[in-house]
């Protein structure tokens, strides 16, 4: 491969392990926590193919739950599961939540400690 080609792959690469938001990159953190495994994540990369179970699963919907405040069913982690999709369920599940919070209280909430 000359260092032409390398170049567009290598970037490919980047973005695909990279993080786009927030979400991701806390849902990125807690596949890392759970799976335990060293492996380097890959946000397109089912949470399944890089090792995880059912019980992991049932770990990572539970973290994401506490974490943001809201219920996350395990049936998402199932349908959605790279850290790419589930990210945009919980933003989803997340908006939907503060459609009738006030600014004030939306703010509150993505300013309180981890």
């Amino acid at each position: 491969m000359t260092p032409e080609e390398a170049t567009p792959a290598l970037a490919e690469k980047s973005r695909r392990n990279a993080s786009a938001s927030g979400i991701e990159e806390v849902v990125c953190g807690i596949f890392r926590e759970v799976l335990d495994n060293g492996e380097t994540m890959d946000v397109t990369r089912s949470f399944f193919h890089m090792g995880g179970t059912s019980i992991m699963a049932a770990k990572v919907a539970a973290r994401i739950s506490a974490r943001y405040g809201i219920r996350l069913s395990l049936r998402y982690v199932f349908e959605y599961p790279t850290v790419k999709d589930l990210a945009q369920v919980v933003e989803s599940e997340i908006r939907r939540d503060v459609a009738g919070l006030s600014d004030d209280e939306i703010v509150a909430m993505t300013t309180r400690e981890k």
